[in-house]
């Protein structure tokens, strides 16, 4: 997968175009919806045989229209979200940093340089998908913005259980500690990397315990204790995670010795109780 990174502040230049079918959105997470997204636009670049593109944007365009006043807690950081595209089978994919000179471009200059610029053919995104300046531009304006220069796909919103899959309604459940629902709506259980900044081996008991410092772009759920997988290099543990102000305290059977990775993946299965415990005593 070919990755450009454009930046409309300091460089106008563009890569050579090439004819394309591209996805657009901001894709926080990649969950179902972003993937159904992502493959209708795959199945029609198939059928033109032309490439697969998609473009995103980096930071989330809330952050920078609020002038930084507002926190945005991201399910995956962008390199997370690369992965996931080219596992997806995208051929290039255009990462815009969005800012404030990003953010000025009208509706139809952004559709000139961005999507015709770069012989997009057929564009495929969202119902709520916007663009140009304060998001004027619709899914609904867009043709017209590119005076008939592609085709557009328009996917509808999406329900699980009555309950549209967006990215919100994700960090809504981690809030609430719900990460056993995530997998319904993101296609896999919820995962979040880290660095370990401390461990401790009990030989008696022959249990591990260690704290993770978990890395940027990624939200941790609510103060809590849960079930995890714990994937350290090689190895693969079954054990809980204890969540409060914002730190990560795992436990696990196994020897920390065959743990060489500073690394740490954890997926979080399910929420445990806790009885009869302060969470900032422990």
């Amino acid at each position: 997968m070919q990755i450009f990174y454009l930046n409309d502040g300091q460089d106008s230049s563009l890569p050579k175009s090439e004819p394309c079918v591209m996805a657009m959105g901001f894709f926080d997470g990649v969950h179902i919806a972003h993937q159904q997204v992502i493959q209708e636009a795959k199945n029609i670049a198939k059928k033109r045989k032309v490439k697969l593109a998609v473009m995103t944007f980096f930071p989330h365009p809330r952050e920078v229209l609020c002038g930084g006043k507002e926190k945005m807690n991201y399910l995956t950081p962008l390199e997370v979200k690369i992965n996931k595209f080219a596992q997806l089978g995208v051929d290039k994919l255009y990462v815009i940093k969005f800012d404030q000179a990003f953010a000025q471009l009208s509706p139809k200059g952004y559709i000139e340089k961005y999507v015709i610029g770069l012989g997009a053919k057929h564009v495929v995104a969202g119902f709520d998908f916007t663009y140009g300046h304060m998001g004027k531009g619709t899914m609904r304006t867009m043709s017209m913005d590119g005076d008939g220069k592609f085709l557009v796909t328009v996917i509808s919103k999406l329900d699980y259980r009555g309950q549209k899959i967006g990215s919100t309604f994700i960090r809504n459940l981690l809030s609430d500690g719900e990460v056993s629902e995530i997998a319904s709506y993101l296609g896999d259980v919820y995962e979040t990397s880290g660095e370990v900044i401390s461990h401790h081996q009990n030989p008696m008991r022959k249990s591990s315990h260690m704290e993770v410092a978990t890395y940027p772009y990624y939200t941790l759920p609510s103060n809590g204790l849960y079930e995890v997988e714990i994937y350290a290099g090689n190895h693969i543990y079954q054990g809980s995670a204890l969540v409060y102000s914002n730190k990560v305290k795992l436990q696990f059977d196994g020897d920390l010795n065959n743990i060489k990775s500073k690394t740490i993946k954890l997926k979080w299965i399910r929420g445990l109780e806790i009885e009869n415990v302060q969470l900032q005593q422990i």
